[in-house]
């Protein structure tokens, strides 16, 4: 029996929806493999963020409590994690959200446990209690299966989605250990600050609805009918990168390999044909609804509804049913 950490991402005092998600996968690699789960989070001042975990089954609370971890930064954050290392019991797996904020930090920790390190996983599907992992490969133009032996430890970043966060158990106690890491600060580089960049309207990573457009939609000036559809169902709206390349919509909308990956509960695909790097930024979403003309186009070899038709008729009707049912009460 051994321990599946899995990482707790937080910023702003507020955790990254994603640690229910990782909570889920360790859930279900304990399980399978024999194994507890811990969870662990670092900063400044974590314990304020344990509440939020103390719901799910998990053993073990750890929190990596020192001034330095106030800001995630390489270096103070794997000084602390092989201080809990040394301390306790190597972990197993280590579980850890595929971010921007982790890209370094993850290979990182390959190395500072002399173990693999996967990254970029898209999904993991079961062969009895060994998890196959799921990854794109050679700028997604292939999907790897790879397999994990030896005794471990396994470091594994998730990308958001790769797990369902409804398949989370709940019904825990955990024990709760805090802990204050000894971190000297390194020779190679140091935090000095952390200036927060500015925050655009949408949030498309938390999103529950999202109405997504592509370049189907002809024009910047028909982004009004999308627009109106998202408005209707409460939602935020996305974009493929043509339509970010062509300026119809900034950066912050795009959605793909290139921009941001997403999970929604429902993910309305217009005018959208369904490139790979599109695809590989939607595949956790539990639903996606694609409208576009071409029967042929590659998104509807992913979604799970698809209307082959003009998205200049469907989108009007759709946006009307929406408010009348609305108004019924119906949604």
């Amino acid at each position: 029996m051994g321990i599946v950490w899995t990482i707790a991402d937080h910023r702003g005092g507020r955790l990254n929806p994603q640690t229910v998600e990782l909570v889920a996968a360790a859930q279900e690699l304990a399980e399978r493999q024999g194994h507890r789960v811990w969870t662990v989070l670092a900063g400044a001042d974590p314990a304020p963020l344990a509440e939020a975990l103390r719901v799910y089954q998990i053993e073990r609370i750890v929190l990596l409590k020192h001034p330095q971890l106030a800001y995630l930064s390489a270096f103070p954050f794997l000084q602390a994690l092989r201080f809990l290392a040394d301390r306790t019991e190597p972990p197993v797996w280590v579980l850890y959200p595929h971010t921007y904020r982790y890209y370094d930090i993850g290979a990182r920790l390959g190395v500072a446990f002399r173990s693999e390190t996967v990254s970029d996983v898209q999904r993991i599907v079961w062969d009895g209690a060994e998890p196959v992992l799921i990854k794109p490969t050679f700028i997604n133009k292939f999907i790897a299966r790879i397999r994990l032996t030896g005794p471990g430890p396994h470091v594994v970043g998730l990308q958001p989605g790769a797990v369902s966060a409804d398949l989370v158990r709940t019904g825990g106690s955990p024990e709760v250990l805090e802990l204050t890491p000894d971190i000297r600060r390194s020779g190679q580089r140091h935090l000095i600050r952390s200036i927060e960049a500015a925050r655009g309207k949408v949030d498309l990573a938390n999103a529950p609805i999202i109405v997504a457009v592509g370049r189907g939609i002809g024009s910047k000036e028909n982004l009004a009918l999308v627009q109106e559809l998202a408005d209707a169902l409460g939602a935020a709206l996305g974009a493929s990168r043509p339509v970010v390349d062509a300026g119809w919509l900034p950066f912050e909308h795009q959605i793909g390999s290139s921009g941001q990956t997403v999970a929604p509960k429902l993910y309305i695909a217009v005018g959208i044909s369904g490139a790979m790097q599109h695809v590989v930024g939607i595949k956790g979403s539990k639903v996606i609804v694609a409208i576009n003309k071409d029967p042929e186009a590659p998104i509807f070899k992913i979604a799970h509804y698809g209307i082959a038709e003009d998205l200049f008729k469907v989108v009007p009707a759709l946006t009307k049913k929406v408010r009348e049912w609305k108004e019924k009460g119906l949604l």
